[in-house]
């Protein structure tokens, strides 16, 4: 039995920009623990939580990175996520499941354009935030400007709860404002000495700062808060009392400091978590029951009805599949329940985890998080409950993919181990999207940007051995005529015995946008045999599939069969069928052929900063600007673009906006492609269509 029960877990994830220390930051705590022996180098790619091969040849993290250890009685679960856009999914995954959030700024970069997110995402989950400072040992840095700079962007509820007694390469302590001791730190010493003497030097800012805690957490309790109005002191201990309750409660947000490079500031991360974050214990969760709009509150109770979420999932070349299990309430034993897909399996192993090494372990008690082995049908996202009470917990809303890529296998064994290859991959990245394009024949694979798609390419490759390159999509064309034409198509073949005859008219005039194909027979007095009018109209269709202009399926067509002849001996299906395609080549050459491209109903979301830069790109690629609109303070813009200049649009908004834009776009409606543009496709086409034939 598991000596922590759940009010002794603490869950904790790392977010913040990438370059802002996460991973550092969770070496030290790791390190400061005793749970590792040295502390590792992003740089030399020795970290506990960055371990995968992508990570140490990038030197920044691209995956959770879980560590489990113990610390003073306290059972932490630490989650290292990465900080860049491409990987966003990742960070999803892991405040899903987290109970309170270190948000990591880099002293000498402040807020960056991705800090906004991830304190957003912090606020759906109602996870509990505090923000940590790292990197205080770099020159020119102002902390009283960054927590200003804090306060304006997330609000007055920010408030220090450290003040620095120097910054630079001088830093080594801190005051602790809800305490009043100083915390100082000698040289190569990772552990503060305690006193409890302000310097005079600090004492108004001391003061000042212990001011602005106390109202601002007296704000959250309506007890306290009369109490204090009303002249009255608060005491040490209430004040520590409503701090706890405020910070749990998402009414206010703390700021620490730290240089995790000198591991100054960690001791005290580790036990502001182990003394004022919350437990599992503390927070409830609501889950509905299956097949009902029943909802349930969960406890952290180990008597309580099974309830555990699949937060992610992925593979170990020894091991096998790994299933990122948070459990909310009662136990998992050695067979679970999956009631998002009705179905029971089989528990392979149970395990905790400190980077890639592996603990087994007998039970996981609720609060805590857990890897299965094994579990065959269960994904990312699923519900492990009970039969008896089949529960459903909020699913990870993911982030939309933003660069599209065909794969191309290198060999044929590539090509047919990819399709196994795929779903296996899809269970790893949820968030990608993978499609099969019925006209252009291309397996289309959608993430998060260039990084990410790299990522998977390199993690399919040395995982799963499957060889792919990355290309540009090929763009879905389509032909259809704005002429009319009046034609004949005759098959004439004689072979010795019985010849092949096949003669009809046609009138052939464009149908409406979207219209599709429209095939008449007015043929009267027995022209042609009514046996023969459905070998006509296959031979067109047939013929449609790759147009005469630049091999792009035709459509929106009106054909009309008006007469024609036969023979009573040489007539047959397959001959008419060859003049049906003989006089639909002949009318599309003569109807006036255009090219028509797939315009995309495209909805941008935006810092209205960016408004201006992203609108003119979208001109820019022939798009035509359909409305504006402000939510939430985010610019939505909504547009009508040729699908061909969205290919890389991902890259291009990433650029504009820093990472922060995304985008969603479907195919509308098809337009005809503007002439000059038109002209340089179909000699594109029909280079590679020689190409092609002389190979």
């Amino acid at each position: 039995m598991s000596r922590f029960g759940p009010s002794d877990i603490r869950n904790v994830v790392l977010v913040g920009q990438g370059g802002s220390g996460k991973t550092i930051v969770t070496e030290r705590l790791v390190f400061h623990a005793g749970a590792s022996q040295r502390v590792g180098r992003v740089e030399d790619g020795t970290t506990v939580s960055d371990f995968l091969d992508e990570e140490i040849k990038r030197h920044i993290s691209t995956s959770i990175g879980l560590c489990e250890f113990d610390y003073k009685g306290t059972r932490f679960n630490l989650l290292d996520t990465p900080g860049y856009a491409d990987f966003m999914t990742e960070a999803q995954e892991a405040v899903r499941v987290a109970d309170t959030a270190l948000l990591t700024i880099n002293a000498g970069a402040g807020i960056e354009v991705q800090t906004p997110r991830f304190w957003s995402l912090c606020e759906s989950q109602h996870v509990p935030v505090a923000f940590v400072i790292n990197k205080l040992d770099l020159d020119n840095v102002d902390v009283d400007g960054l927590v200003t700079s804090l306060q304006s962007a997330f609000g007055n509820k920010v408030v220090p709860l450290v003040i620095p007694t120097s910054a630079g390469a001088s830093f080594s302590g801190f005051v602790n404002v809800l305490t009043g001791k100083v915390h100082s730190y000698g040289a190569g010493s990772e552990e503060a000495v305690l006193t409890d003497v302000v310097p005079d030097s600090m004492r108004s800012a001391y003061e000042a700062a212990r001011l602005a805690l106390t109202e601002a957490v007296a704000e959250s309790d309506d007890g306290v808060m009369e109490k204090y109005l009303g002249g009255e002191t608060l005491t040490q201990e209430e004040l520590v009392m409503v701090f706890t309750k405020a910070f749990r409660t998402r009414q206010v947000f703390p700021v620490l400091v730290a240089s995790a490079l000198k591991g100054t500031g960690c001791d005290y991360i580790m036990d502001f978590l182990s003394s004022y974050a919350p437990s599992p214990v503390d927070l409830p969760v609501q889950a509905k029951r299956k097949g009902s709009d029943e909802i349930v509150e969960l406890h952290a109770d180990p008597a309580g009805p099974a309830a555990a979420f699949v937060f992610k999932t992925t593979s170990d070349p020894f091991v096998g599949k790994l299933s990122f299990v948070r459990v909310y309430s009662g136990k998992l034993g050695h067979d679970i329940y999956n009631s998002t897909k009705d179905v029971t399996e089989k528990v392979g192993g149970l395990f905790h985890t400190l980077g890639k090494k592996q603990e087994p372990i007998e039970e996981a008690v609720p609060g805590d998080i857990v890897v299965i082995s094994k579990l065959v049908q269960t994904a990312t996202n699923d519900t492990i409950s009970s039969k008896d009470m089949p529960l459903e917990l909020a699913p990870i809303v993911f982030s939309q993919p933003l660069l599209m890529r065909s794969l191309k296998p290198k060999t044929r064994a590539d090509d047919d181990k990819l399709s196994s290859t795929l779903s296996r991959l899809k269970e790893e990245e949820p968030a990608v999207v993978i499609d099969k394009n019925s006209e252009t024949h291309e397996t289309i694979l959608s993430g998060l940007g260039e990084a990410h798609l790299q990522v998977i390419v390199e993690r399919l490759q040395k995982k799963f051995g499957v060889n792919i390159d990355l290309e540009v999509p090929k763009v879905p064309y389509r032909e259809t005529i704005k002429g009319k034409a009046h034609v004949e198509g005759k098959h004439k073949k004689q072979t010795g015995g019985h010849g092949q005859y096949g003669d009809c008219w046609i009138d052939m005039e464009p149908n409406e946008r979207g219209g599709g194909w429209v095939f008449e027979n007015k043929v009267f007095g027995g022209a042609i045999p009514k046996q023969y009018i459905p070998a006509i109209e296959k031979g067109m269709l047939e013929t449609m599939s790759k147009g005469q202009l630049a091999g792009y399926p035709v459509v929106d067509v009106k054909v009309a069969v008006i007469d024609g002849s036969y023979h009573p001996v040489d007539s047959s299906e397959m001959a008419f069928k060859t003049a049906g395609s003989l006089a639909f080549k002949k009318g599309f050459e003569q109807a006036s052929p255009i090219l028509l491209e797939p315009i995309v109903s495209l909805e941008t979301i935006v810092d209205e900063k960016y408004m201006g830069d992203v609108m003119g790109d979208l001109t820019s690629k022939r798009g035509k600007i359909a409305g504006m609109e402000n939510v939430g303070g985010k610019q939505i813009i909504k547009a009508f673009v040729p699908f061909a200049e969205m290919l890389n649009y991902g890259i291009d908004l990433g650029s504009i906006t820093q990472g922060t834009g995304t985008y969603s776009m479907k195919i509308d409606h098809y337009e005809e492609v503007p002439e000059r543009i038109a002209e340089k496709i179909v000699a594109d086409a029909k280079a590679t269509m020689v190409a092609e034939e002389e190979e």
